[in-house]
């Protein structure tokens, strides 16, 4: 009863996601198209590392990749088990670098069973990785206070992501990567201390920027958005922030290491959820909307399938081009 409460909130989740999932790409085309500020890229994440991905990246994403196959895999082979529906095999492998497992549930049992139970079966997967990703999400928005117990934390300026070339830090020498530590000789520790700091600040006004590689003199510009606000023109704003342990077996490093694996597993672990809920096959998306449309006694299932996989494959695949040919392809 335990796992089937669970997996019926499973049932309630799926289709949820397949409402949103579809809606949030269809926005996305439209944004896209338009060339809307709001327009995200999509595109496939592929692990060959020093291609698609960075050597950096590759270890976190490979642990991510990991960590969506085993979870999602048990999900189904638990999920089967509470339904009596027999295990046809599982096992576990490792490939190069790439841990996971797998579930084949009986199918011919699975047929058998009533909609609710292929419903709890097909949503199991999805609903742990959105889950999880959630989790992560939930982690890495309170991640100092998770790591206060076990570190001393604390700001030591703001590192700058990037610097559009038609505004004013563009011009002054200021380039990403750069650590912002002061402004006008105040000490700048996080994003709030520039917020703060340029408040005060009256557009044209110039400001000293401190940062790791010198000081520069920066004009600031209007803010578009509000005239009387001051702009100095650097984005993508992260407060620098070192960890210090407080106990000998911790290392210094680890924080940093957690903090990408966390961010990594967020992004995979909802994105892998969300597009495995289209209907599309092979994917559980298909699966399950065959089940909810013969649950609801819905006629002509094969004819409302074929629609729905042409649907989802279009639109996601429209969202592949849209966003190469606005954005470029993407290196993680």
């Amino acid at each position: 009863m335990f796992w089937r409460t669970i997996w019926n909130l499973g049932i309630v989740t799926g289709v949820g996601s397949m409402i949103f999932i579809f809606y949030y790409l269809a926005m996305n085309v439209v944004n896209l198209f338009v060339k809307s500020p709001q327009a995200v890229s999509v595109q496939p994440i592929v692990p060959v590392p020093g291609l698609f991905v960075s050597f950096q990246t590759f270890p976190y994403l490979v642990f991510a990749l990991s960590l969506v196959v085993i979870t999602h895999e048990l999900s189904h082979g638990i999920a089967s088990l509470a339904e009596r529906v027999p295990l046809k095999s599982t096992g576990a492998f490792f490939g190069h670098v790439l841990m996971g497992g797998f579930v084949e549930p009986d199918e011919e049992k699975l047929n058998q069973a009533g909609e609710v139970t292929k419903l709890r079966v097909f949503a199991a997967g999805s609903y742990t990785n959105l889950v999880l990703g959630l989790l992560c999400i939930v982690l890495l928005s309170n991640f100092t206070a998770t790591m206060a117990p076990f570190y001393t934390v604390s700001s030591t300026g703001v590192s700058v992501g990037s610097v559009p070339t038609n505004l004013p830090a563009y011009s002054s020498g200021i380039q990403a990567g750069d650590v912002v530590t002061a402004i006008n000789g105040t000490k700048i520790s996080a994003i709030t201390d520039i917020m703060q700091f340029m408040s005060s600040v009256k557009p044209g006004q110039e400001v000293l920027l401190g940062t790791q590689r010198g000081t520069f003199p920066v004009k600031t510009a209007v803010d578009p958005t509000n005239s009387s606000h001051a702009l100095i023109g650097i984005g993508r704003l992260t407060d620098l922030i070192v960890y210090n342990p407080k106990f000998p077996f911790l290392s210094p490093d680890f924080p940093n290491v957690l903090l990408h694996a966390e961010y990594w597993s967020s992004i995979v672990l909802t994105s892998v959820a969300l597009v495995n809920m289209l209907p599309m096959a092979p994917f559980d998306g298909d699966k399950f909307l065959a089940s909810a449309l013969t649950l609801l006694g819905i006629k002509r299932t094969k004819e409302i399938r074929t629609i729905a996989n042409a649907a989802g494959y279009g639109i996601l695949l429209l969202n592949f081009g849209l966003s190469l040919l606005r954005f470029g392809f993407v290196r993680f």
